[in-house]
């Protein structure tokens, strides 16, 4: 019992910025603000960096009380999470405040921020986790438990095509990479790191961001009980794409 309760204080000492980009995800974003507010442990503080959004999604963000930074939509994901960091001040202590990245078209489960962070504090070496992803829309399709690459660079699963979630993958395990939808990265790593590549402006920047943080020392784990729900906008191209010569990823199933 005693060591349950010195994990549970080393819970609530984490610091965690949540960093929501948007653009055009008004569709998804009102579920997606909600289920920020609903977290069993919240977010200390939540900003959004909006990539010029003509939807609304602006207006969705400052009437719920969110304050938002303003780029253009040609402006990168990675630009977007590397603007909201550096208007943030100094770090009171570099090993307890994390990043929570955020797309306007994933909703956290109200558990999934207390399970990433439970699973950190017992894991000192871990430098980012990532939560299980299901669908949006179909709510027990597997999209991702950590991701990997194959021999010639193709992102890599490891799921079985269209697989269910049975509780098959609820263990946290370690892997190469993790989304960025949900990733929960430790600052100082960030900026050690210089966040996401910028010359590659979608979709393949959390497999390298992974990467490099193996190459550095840190560990990387999906942590299969933290769970959120991906509409995948972009890559299913239910919205266009803005970023110029951007490859649209489609996620390797094993037949």
């Amino acid at each position: 019992m005693a060591e349950k309760q010195s994990t549970v204080v080393q819970v609530k000492d984490q610091y965690v910025t949540a960093i929501l980009v948007t653009h055009n995800g008004v569709t998804w974003l009102s579920e997606v603000v909600a289920s920020l507010s609903s977290q069993k442990h919240l977010p200390d503080q939540i900003i959004a960096v909006d990539n010029g959004s003509t939807d609304g999604s602006v207006k969705l963000l400052s009437n719920a009380g969110i304050p938002v930074i303003k780029q253009s939509k040609t402006a990168g994901f990675g630009s977007a999470v590397a603007t909201a960091v550096s208007k943030l001040p100094a770090p009171k202590d570099e090993n307890n405040e994390w990043l929570w990245i955020i797309h306007d078209d994933c909703a956290p489960d109200k558990f999934a921020l207390a399970k990433l962070l439970e699973a950190v504090v017992e894991r000192p070496q871990v430098a980012i986790a990532g939560p299980k992803i299901l669908g949006w829309y179909d709510r027990k399709h597997i999209l991702e438990a950590g991701v990997s690459i194959t021999e010639n660079g193709t992102r890599w699963t490891g799921l079985e095509n269209r697989e269910h979630d049975q509780g098959q993958h609820d263990e946290v395990k370690t892997v190469l990479a993790v989304s960025s939808a949900g990733m929960l990265i430790k600052r100082s790593v960030f900026e050690e790191l210089g966040g996401f590549d910028p010359s590659l402006e979608l979709f393949r920047d959390d497999v390298d961001l992974g990467w490099r943080a193996n190459i550095a020392g840190y560990a990387v784990v999906c942590v299969g009980q933290a769970v959120l729900y991906h509409a995948e906008a972009s890559s299913t191209e239910r919205r266009s794409v803005d970023v110029k010569d951007a490859i649209l990823h489609r996620p390797l199933l094993l037949d």
